[in-house]
């Protein structure tokens, strides 16, 4: 039986695509704060530190040379002593910075990772480019004192390829309890 080459193409629009699975990612050390992450290949990663307070720029975009702007990666700030500095303990830090994403339509979620409490919200907020997809997960380390604040961004349109990514390279990120 034969049939029509528009058949085809009707019957293989009609198949919902599946999400892209990420790239091949690779181990990623970030000996400053004792910890590691997975990202693809080919990432630029910035490194820079002021007053104790370690903050790293992960992005699939270079940032040397258009003062720091990305499509798609994230930062991560490390902050120790947080009760010295603040007053607080990491774990009511994270809350307190996460809560303002309630008002941008995002949710925040708690999950106990002893010696880790991980704290996650996502929301969307208008980009000069477009809408941008923000998730933001705040781990905190009572125990020690230091906060890890990491802001993942890609624009909204991008978000159907970018999830998998995302959720890989959050989900490879590994710090040292100790620190």
């Amino acid at each position: 039986m034969k049939f029509a080459a528009p058949f085809f193409a009707i019957l293989l629009a009609a198949v919902p695509a599946r999400p892209a699975d990420p790239p091949p990612l690779v181990e990623r050390a970030l000996p400053e704060i004792k910890a590691t992450v997975k990202i693809p290949e080919g990432w630029h990663v910035r490194q820079d530190s002021e007053d104790g307070v370690v903050v790293y720029q992960i992005t699939r975009e270079s940032t040397e040379s258009d003062g720091g702007i990305f499509l798609v990666g994230f930062t991560l700030s490390v902050t120790p002593d947080v009760p010295g500095r603040l007053q607080m303990p990491p774990s009511q830090y994270a809350v307190d910075l996460l809560n303002f994403s309630v008002e941008e339509g995002g949710t925040v979620d708690s999950v106990d990772k002893p010696p880790f409490k991980v704290i996650t919200t996502t929301y969307s907020v208008e980009g000069e480019g477009g809408d941008v997809t923000v998730t933001d997960v705040a781990t905190a380390n009572d125990k020690t004192g230091t906060l890890y604040f990491l802001a993942w961004q890609n624009p909204k349109a991008e978000e159907a390829a970018v999830a998998p990514l995302r959720e890989a390279v959050l989900g490879s990120l590994k710090f040292d309890p100790a620190f």
